[in-house]
């Protein structure tokens, strides 16, 4: 929901007294939800660079990769992103490539 800047100013005046007259801790709930989003946008832009650094590492070590493989990629969790930064230098084609992500 969009306020009125006055509605807004308002607004945040009122929750600021009611933190304080509850002896809150010192960061207002607000602060808390604006924190935990730049925390989880944080970690989602990491894991998307980490991505693109991975499948351009793996182009140079075997050469264009498909797009159907990048997809495979893309739906990888962080610790199998790591495993595959690690066992890529050991890769000597797109078929090794594969393997790895069939198991």
């Amino acid at each position: 929901m969009i306020l009125p800047e006055a509605a807004k100013a308002k607004f945040w005046q009122e929750l600021k007294v009611y933190e304080e007259e509850r002896k809150m801790p010192y960061i207002t709930s607000v602060e808390q939800i604006g924190y935990d989003r730049g925390v989880a946008e944080e970690a989602k832009r990491l894991l998307e660079t980490q991505r693109s650094l991975l499948i351009r590492q793996l182009t140079r070590k075997v050469g264009p990769i498909p797009i159907n493989t990048i997809d495979r990629i893309n739906i990888l969790q962080i610790d199998q992103l790591e495993s595959l930064g690690e066992v890529l230098f050991d890769f000597e084609s797109i078929a090794d490539l594969d393997s790895w992500l069939q198991t």
